[in-house]
């Protein structure tokens, strides 16, 4: 958090500094009210009006130091938030597919939203504020010492010394039932993504059950919302009776020391000015150590997910020069295993694999993008493994459910210019496309038909320009015609490998790649041209495609 700090500490000198200067100007008005009762008197109204003219100065004053203290703390803020979140989608990014998807998406959308932000208005405001209230302090015990009474200066001080010390008593169980509550509040940002990504399905029939489900997380997130809340008030009333303790001392010795007549009544009415103005900074102090204690594990886990770095140091990869090898490569799950799967992908070649649902076939891509890591095994581009390469330059794989970004065409095709947008027209007018007239002209994509989506993701790998395509079923919602016209298109493409998964392609179509892999269960059943695969009894008891 050291470093966050650092990069805005000149706005938070900046807000102490006339936060100082402002607590001048207000712990100068009690002293101004001692002068106005010892010497009202002896001076008469002219010197009503020179105090009143002070007065008036101190509050004029004071307004501007605020303002500008104010100000230079929600740029401070702002920046921290903005740096915080900046560098915790920035680690994201960086993950492998593997780690991402360990933990739920919900949670790092609830970290980013939630608990950032948290550490912004629990955390650095309030460290500010220590800081802010300690220079009240130094600066009331000055005036209350040198222009008030020692003796009163020294009993305020005394007795805020207990105060300190109280926030290590709650800090412990403040922090873990807030953590508690930020974890729920994770489950229920998540719950709620769920819902609203099935949103197709609330209808008449279901809507009251799913309801009933997001009643069920709701109330459990405001049970955990309560029983953090439900501590925090009563650590809030111990430091407030803690403060009234600094009060009743205080009264305690200003009555003893007027009855014995060493001070005025000036005096004794500045000293109470003082004790509140003392007793503010005192309780904000304990109030942001609280507030403070109870980020500690939320400060923790942000800055572990910020400062994770992926052991590996990948090597670059730009050129594909012959050929992807699968050597006895296994993967299992709970009720399917890849075993022993070898095979070799020539450069240029096109390959369709086939098969029914459940096959292998979307594993051995998945497995080749890193998105999974075989239990055994190797997988090795031009005699590299995958796993020291950094893929991207030489490999985009698109899926059925490609994800869309809302957003306009150009922006998705390219990624947000990360491929050449040079090279989108070419493209779309080589695909000769009639749908991509509208395509082209929707500004938010995820409003696009599943047929559009399907076919505004070819031409984002094309964009991409990579020598190697995976396609995971990602012509299934385009009608006949026009499957027909991109699979003509990607086939005539010479110094494209181009490894389909397919489960709605023609015989005709089928024809059309070098090599036909028939998987069945985990294991290549049947390897040919797709025409010699149709002789094969195999394929007959296989039944994979309609």
């Amino acid at each position: 958090m050291k470093k966050y700090i650092t990069d805005i500490k000149w706005l938070i000198i900046l807000q102490v500094v006339f936060d100082a200067l402002f607590s001048m100007t207000i712990a100068a008005i009690p002293y101004l009210q001692k002068l106005l009762f010892d010497n009202i008197l002896d001076r008469g109204v002219k010197w009503v009006f020179v105090l009143a003219f002070l007065y008036l100065a101190c509050v004029i004053s004071g307004s501007i130091f605020i303002f500008i203290s104010e100000k230079c703390s929600w740029k401070g803020a702002i920046r921290f938030e903005m740096s915080l979140k900046r560098d915790f989608f920035k680690a994201i990014s960086r993950y492998s597919y593997q780690k991402f998807s360990a933990k739920d998406i919900g949670e790092y959308i609830s970290i980013q939203g939630n608990d950032i932000t948290a550490l912004e208005q629990d955390y650095l405001t309030p460290l500010i504020a220590i800081i802010k209230s300690i220079n009240m302090l130094i600066i009331y015990g000055i005036f209350l010492f040198f222009f008030v009474d020692w003796r009163i200066a020294l009993t305020i001080f005394l007795a805020s010394l207990i105060a300190v010390f109280v926030p290590k008593i709650t800090s412990k169980t403040l922090s873990k039932r807030r953590n508690i509550y930020l974890q729920q509040m994770g489950r229920y940002v998540s719950r709620i993504k769920d819902f609203w990504e099935g949103f197709k399905l609330i209808n008449s029939r279901t809507r009251g059950c799913i309801e009933y489900e997001h009643e069920k997380v709701l109330r459990k997130t405001a049970d955990k919302r309560y029983h953090f809340g439900r501590f925090k008030v009563l650590t809030n009333i111990i430091n407030s009776m803690v403060m009234d303790f600094v009060g009743v001392s205080s009264f305690i010795v200003v009555g003893i020391l007027l009855l014995k007549g060493d001070i005025t009544v000036g005096t004794g009415i500045a000293t109470f000015g003082y004790i509140g103005a003392f007793i503010d900074p005192i309780t904000n102090i304990l109030y942001c150590i609280n507030s403070i204690n109870s980020l500690k594990d939320i400060k923790v886990k942000v800055l572990e997910y910020i400062n994770y770095n992926e052991p590996i140091t990948l090597i670059s990869k730009r050129k594909f020069d012959s050929d992807i090898v699968f050597d006895q490569v296994s993967v299992h799950y709970d009720n399917f295993s890849l075993k022993d799967f070898s095979y070799k992908f020539a450069k240029g070649k096109k390959y369709a694999l086939i098969g029914h649902s459940g096959s292998g076939k979307s594993t051995i891509l998945n497995a080749l993008m890193k998105y999974i890591k075989p239990e055994t095994g190797d997988i090795r581009i031009d005699g590299i493994d995958i796993g020291t390469l950094d893929i991207a330059n030489i490999i985009c794989c698109i899926n059925q459910h490609e994800h869309i970004f809302a957003d306009n065409f150009m922006n998705n095709a390219s990624v947000f210019s990360s491929y050449p947008t040079n090279k989108v027209t070419g493209i779309v007018k080589n695909l000769n496309l009639k749908q991509l007239d509208t395509i082209q002209n929707k500004q938010n994509c995820q409003q696009l038909s599943g047929g559009e989506k399907q076919i505004l993701s070819i031409v984002r790998m094309l964009t991409a320009d990579t020598p190697i395509c995976l396609m995971d079923e990602s012509l299934s919602a385009i009608d006949t015609n026009t499957t027909e016209n991109i699979q003509n298109s990607l086939i005539s493409i010479k110094d494209k490998t181009i490894i389909m998964v397919a489960h709605k392609l023609s015989k005709q179509q089928l024809e059309q790649f070098d090599e036909t892999i028939l998987m069945e269960s985990g294991k290549i059943l049947q390897i040919g041209a797709y025409s010699d695969i149709l002789k094969e009894r195999k394929f007959e008891k296989a039944q994979t495609i309609s």
